[in-house]
């Protein structure tokens, strides 16, 4: 009979919640609520998977944060260098348009790319708000490309305000959530420590009930760690939230 081994404590937060999963699943297919010393593993490893799933979730928004932060940097950094270079163009209706531009922009700088993110938000929002007074608005029309790409810092800002909501909305909820590392390391514990050798005793003592899911439970974990050792040997970092 193949025996279950341990889970690698180096695999990830991720690959450890999509085995947790699985490992549940092949639980689901029969009734263990008669085994009072299974039953309390699998409910436990459930309430930590889920609240792991909550974590995961969270660290997400984490990085797609970063990343809109950095499209509407880009839109920031696009549009001064746009305006700057219709500054010094020598076509005086385009420069003067461009003149009146800068000025708006000069007010804040291209240092509010470097800004935490609230501040920042709050600086966009009201670098948007100056840029949509009628004289601004009318020396920006004379200058092809720098309305376009407003309204991309428009969209960017937007996409990055409504994902900060999302975050804060889940911060208030979780805000005493576990962190995901945490939460990985209790699931290992409660397979390795409780559950392995459990099912790979009674797996010999009663077969007919225990043996077809624990060998799906040591398929399962076998696929994990051999996952773990290839990106050892391939020196793929192992640091990675999710």
């Amino acid at each position: 009979m193949t025996l279950i081994k341990k889970i690698s404590t180096s695999s990830r937060n991720g690959d450890t919640s999509a085995l947790l999963s699985l490992v549940l699943k092949a639980f689901d297919k029969n009734d263990w609520s008669s085994d009072t010393f299974l039953n309390p593993i699998i409910e436990r490893t459930s309430a930590t998977n889920t609240k792991l799933i909550e974590a995961l979730k969270r660290l997400k928004v984490y990085s797609q944060m970063a990343e809109k932060d950095d499209v509407r940097d880009s839109s920031i950094k696009a549009l001064f260098k746009l305006v700057e270079g219709y500054v010094h163009i020598p076509i005086a209706t385009m420069q003067e348009a461009a003149l009146v531009v800068e000025n708006v922009l000069q007010q804040y700088g291209l240092s509010i790319q470097n800004e935490d993110y609230a501040e920042e938000s709050a600086d966009i929002d009201s670098l948007l708000n100056d840029l949509s007074k009628p004289d601004v608005v009318a020396a920006i029309a004379k200058l092809q490309g720098v309305p376009e790409t407003i309204d991309a810092l428009s969209t960017a800002q937007k996409d990055f305000e409504n994902l900060a909501l999302q975050q804060a909305e889940g911060e208030s909820v979780k805000k005493d959530l576990a962190s995901a590392s945490q939460l990985k390391k209790e699931g290992i514990i409660e397979i390795n420590d409780n559950l392995v050798g459990y099912m790979n005793t009674m797996a010999k003592v009663k077969p007919a009930t225990y043996e077809a899911t624990a060998k799906t439970i040591a398929e399962l974990i076998d696929k994990n760690n051999e996952l773990v050792k290839r990106r050892h040997k391939t020196n793929e970092p192992d640091s990675k939230l999710v």
